[in-house]
């Protein structure tokens, strides 16, 4: 009787979490299909007539480049987060050589140091080289962020590996390189896929590197460019809840499509075989 109680507790403490977790991004929604003047008078009731012109007017306001700019930043970003934690986890892990550790270490105290205290010296290394307001200046402070915790989630996954893969593999004439693309990175699957949706939360939704290091409107990335909706007297509130929901899809769809993989990824490491 007890345990029914204690699992009956647990489910009533689950269900509030995934309301208060869910029922923002319903009122979005919901907001992002009224006028302007529901959106103030009744902000809880549903719409009564729905308007999905809404989003129309968000993508024209300019929505879309603002969206490329962070497709393109993130896309990159996590193809070289992932390129240079695997690469690198795979030798320390697998290779071991001195001084490795040390460098683990350093990258896993890289998780400790919050990235935006080094704002004001990068801006001032960005803007001697000239790279202030173009998105190479984005992608440094990006891909130093987010290599430590790729590397924190591979590393342990490369060393739980037995050692007989990379034996048989040198006993079919696999050079190092191979090894690592046909056995051992495809294998990382679990990781990368984490890696993957972490690094891509935080570039997406990343505004305070954006918003200093970044003044053109050309080079605008998503969470900047929604404040272009916002204007000085007035301000269309529904239509930048309907700009919310189209900003919010690509990172809820890479979560659903690599759902299946990322609690897998997050204990890969913790025990070794």
């Amino acid at each position: 009787m007890n345990k029914k109680i204690k699992m009956a507790c647990i489910y009533v403490i689950l269900a509030l979490q995934a309301v208060i977790t869910i029922y923002p991004l319903i009122w979005m929604i919901l907001s992002s299909l009224k006028d302007n003047v529901s959106f103030f008078v009744d902000p809880w009731s549903l719409p009564k007539e729905p308007r999905f012109y809404n989003y129309v007017t968000a993508w024209q306001e300019g929505i879309q480049g603002y969206m490329l700019n962070s497709v393109f930043i993130t896309v990159l970003t996590i193809v070289i987060v992932i390129l240079i934690s695997c690469a690198f986890s795979f030798m320390v892990a697998r290779f071991p050589f001195k001084g490795g550790n040390l460098l683990v270490s350093l990258f896993f105290a890289g998780m400790m140091i919050p990235v935006h205290c080094t704002l004001i010296p990068l801006y001032s290394i960005m803007n001697r080289l000239g790279w202030v307001d173009h998105l190479i200046a984005l992608l440094f402070p990006y891909v130093a962020s987010s290599i430590p915790m790729a590397v924190f989630l591979t590393y342990g996954h490369y060393q739980q590996l037995p050692k007989e893969l990379e034996e048989a593999a040198t006993i079919d004439g696999c050079s190092i390189i191979q090894m690592f693309v046909r056995i051992f990175l495809p294998l990382a699957k679990p990781v990368i896929s984490t890696s993957t949706i972490l690094t891509a939360i935080g570039i997406w939704n990343e505004f305070i590197f954006a918003n200093i290091l970044i003044t053109n409107p050309d080079y605008k990335t998503l969470p900047v460019g929604l404040l272009s909706l916002k204007g000085t007297y007035n301000t269309n509130y529904a239509a930048m809840s309907a700009a919310l929901v189209l900003s919010a899809l690509p990172i809820i769809a890479i979560y659903i499509a690599m759902s299946g993989r990322i609690q897998a990824g997050m204990v890969t490491g913790a025990v070794k075989s």
